[in-house]
């Protein structure tokens, strides 16, 4: 694993506790009290991230990704 891929892997796992914050916090009707603004800027940031990784290789799906994905 690259240095690149290991802080990729951090920051995704990271993002996935806050989403999980985040859905727990607008179940509970505090969607008011959420800047969205930051976590939007962090999701595109990610975003950005996985498209340029996907440029480097584009043909590679994870098995997991793909049975996530089709449903």
């Amino acid at each position: 694993m690259t240095t690149r891929s290991a802080a990729l892997a951090v920051l995704l796992r990271k993002t996935q506790w806050l989403l999980d914050d985040l859905a727990f916090e607008v179940g509970a009707g505090r969607a008011d009290q959420i800047d969205f603004t930051g976590i939007i800027d962090l999701l595109e940031s990610i975003t950005a991230m996985l498209r340029e990784e996907q440029q480097k290789s584009p043909g590679v799906v994870d098995g997991a990704t793909a049975s996530a994905r089709d449903g």
